[in-house]
């Protein structure tokens, strides 16, 4: 009996082993099937409507070549930006969209529209105070210089664009006097303007072509008591020494002395 149970399972055991396949295989055997299925049918397909079926081919070539564009093509080439009539029209049409009106400015501003740009700046400002971006700060800070200047500082003063102090810092040093003292006086709008700006605002005044201007110059160096500007004041009465004589006085005169005096005696 053990022998013939024994020729009995050899005689199975191919059937066990086709029966028992590994389940990957039968899953990939599976997957293969249903790919030749769904690749034959529209071949098929094909051959039995040849024109339907090329003009389907072509179809399915133009949906590939349009979406390989969408992701070579740059999207501002697909995409132009508004132009500034666009960005116009739309302020226009929604006056108390903040970001439209500030939109509309940055396009005037790159056009060169500089006084319109603020005013525009000044309608988005007003409809929303904390709105101003970093872009609509630079603006109002590079116009320093130019004649829209005061409508420029006038804005930062109003809104408080505190983030404006390193640009206007800058300017403070600016060997032009109206540029300077309108951005200090700015700065000291905003509560950020230091003695080292004053310090260096005075110092160049000192270089005043008029007289007035270097005597006050001095008087405010003298009160504020800084020594980094002795070297300042001592060019200042090198210069003033080779102006006046027997008939003239000199501008600053005394002047130098008491400031002198004052600084050195602050410790």
């Amino acid at each position: 009996m053990s022998l013939l149970r024994r020729k009995d399972r050899a005689a199975d055991a191919p059937a066990m082993k086709a029966v028992k396949a590994p389940p990957l295989a039968r899953v990939r055997g599976g997957i293969a099937r249903v790919i030749r299925s769904a690749v034959r049918r529209p071949v098929d397909w094909a051959r039995r409507h040849p024109v339907l079926g090329a003009a389907t081919g072509l179809a399915v070539l133009a949906a590939i070549a349009a979406g390989v564009a969408i992701a070579v093509v740059p999207r501002a080439a697909m995409f132009p930006p508004p132009t500034l009539a666009d960005l116009r029209e739309r302020a226009r049409a929604h006056p108390s969209d903040a970001a439209a009106q500030r939109a509309l400015g940055h396009a005037q501003w790159d056009a060169g529209q500089r006084r319109a740009a603020i005013a525009s700046y000044a309608r988005a400002l007003g409809l929303d105070a904390g709105g101003a971006d970093r872009r609509t700060i630079d603006d109002l800070v590079s116009a320093f210089g130019t004649a829209e200047q005061a409508e420029a500082a006038a804005l930062l003063v109003k809104f408080k664009l505190a983030g404006a102090a390193p640009g206007l810092e800058r300017h403070a040093r600016s060997t032009t006097y109206a540029t300077r003292w309108a951005a200090l006086w700015t700065l000291e709008k905003l509560g950020k303007a230091t003695r080292a700006s004053y310090v260096a605002a005075y110092t160049l005044d000192l270089s005043s072509a008029e007289c007035d201007i270097r005597r006050r110059a001095v008087d405010r160096l003298g009160a504020l008591a800084d020594r980094r500007s002795l070297s300042a004041l001592a060019r200042a009465r090198a210069e003033d020494q080779k102006t006046g004589g027997w008939f003239r006085s000199r501008c600053l005169g005394e002047r130098l002395d008491q400031a002198e005096q004052k600084i050195l005696a602050r410790r």
